[in-house]
């Protein structure tokens, strides 16, 4: 499984820097990213068909990608990722 850094939620880092820090890294990685989030879902939903629980935008392998959650049809917890520039969607393995 790859390490799967998220910027929203990074505890670590609001511990270590001031929260404008956070807030202006998630907002330079939110305006870097071509897909945004209507479209990583939408992607997402393609590639496991169900409904989207939750998603967060961070840094997977040095690219910008969605980490979306969807909810499948056995109402079981699938983790897709969306490349933020390509829109490309993969099922975490």
């Amino acid at each position: 499984m790859r390490r799967f850094t998220i910027v929203t939620g990074m505890i670590l880092a609001v511990a270590a820097s001031p929260a404008w820090a956070l807030f202006e890294t998630n907002k330079e990685l939110i305006s870097n990213a071509k897909i945004n989030l209507e479209d990583a879902i939408r992607n997402a939903v393609k590639e496991v068909p169900g409904r989207a629980a939750e998603a967060d935008l961070g840094k997977n392998d040095g690219k910008t990608v969605w980490k979306i959650e969807i909810i499948d049809k056995n109402n079981k917890s699938q983790t897709v990722y969306v490349d933020a520039q390509t829109g490309m969607a993969k099922l975490e393995k």
